[in-house]
């Protein structure tokens, strides 16, 4: 009787151990599936952001070393504030490593929940790009952005402002009104929730975000310099800082 007992309880360890070997294989199997699935939408998400639809929405060379994408409203301040600094950047890092170092994409992120005119002021730079003028408005509605902002009349006041630029004025209402810029800028909007942004300006280096974005060109020169060093990139001239 003895023996049948001891006999028992080898058959369950016996089976025990089975069972342990069996649970954590499916641990390991199900956390390997895991990281293989969380892998690949990193990958696609990185796909994604790093997917530009037209050479013009780059500044600089689309091909560059460092390929910053900023994710934007051209009615937020911060936006505002990374956009007046990076001509700076541009120019500090392409004189300093080579004029195919540094280039940066623009992507619609309009934040329509908190600002009146993100969508108008979306639209009519999507309108300024088909004549060949997206960064030139862009960057009047970033420096007038206290003028028309939150303005009743901001549509007047982008308007003047494509005037003064030289634009075909019933080509820009048009394109400005039409479902295809529309539908161009709301395909950012679209991206933009899809990957999960809530903040702007949200920019990626390389596919990745640059987290605690300080908005001075001196901290944006120097993240992507850390980058570049360890790229193993170096300097082809000295100079100096813009600040």
């Amino acid at each position: 009787m003895s023996n049948v007992v001891t006999h028992s309880r080898k058959e369950k360890k016996g089976k025990g151990a089975i069972t342990i070997v069996i649970t954590l294989l499916v641990i390991v199997l199900g956390l390997f599936g895991l990281n293989h699935i969380l892998n690949k939408s990193n990958k696609n998400n990185m796909e994604a952001v790093q997917k530009v639809a037209d050479a013009s929405y780059t500044m600089g060379d689309p091909n560059a070393t460092i390929k910053l994408v900023e994710y934007s409203d051209f009615q937020c301040p911060a936006c505002r504030a990374f956009n007046i600094a990076f001509p700076e950047v541009f120019s500090y890092i392409n004189g300093k490593y080579g004029s195919s170092t540094l280039s940066l994409s623009y992507k619609y992120f309009p934040l329509v929940s908190i600002h009146r005119n993100a969508l108008l002021s979306a639209y009519s730079v999507e309108a300024a790009r088909l004549q060949g003028k997206f960064w030139d408005l862009g960057e009047v509605l970033f420096q007038k952005q206290d003028e028309w902002g939150e303005t009743l009349d901001a549509k007047s006041k982008i308007e003047g402002y494509a005037r003064d630029l030289g634009l075909d004025m019933a080509k820009f209402v048009q394109d400005r009104d039409s479902q295809e810029v529309q539908n161009t800028v709301n395909a950012g909007l679209t991206e933009s929730t899809k990957l999960g942004l809530n903040h702007t300006p949200t920019v990626f280096m390389n596919g990745e975000e640059m987290v605690d974005l300080q908005l001075t060109s001196e901290a944006i020169e120097k993240s992507i310099e850390n980058k570049l060093q360890e790229m193993g990139v170096q300097p082809i001239a000295t100079t100096t800082s813009t600040n």
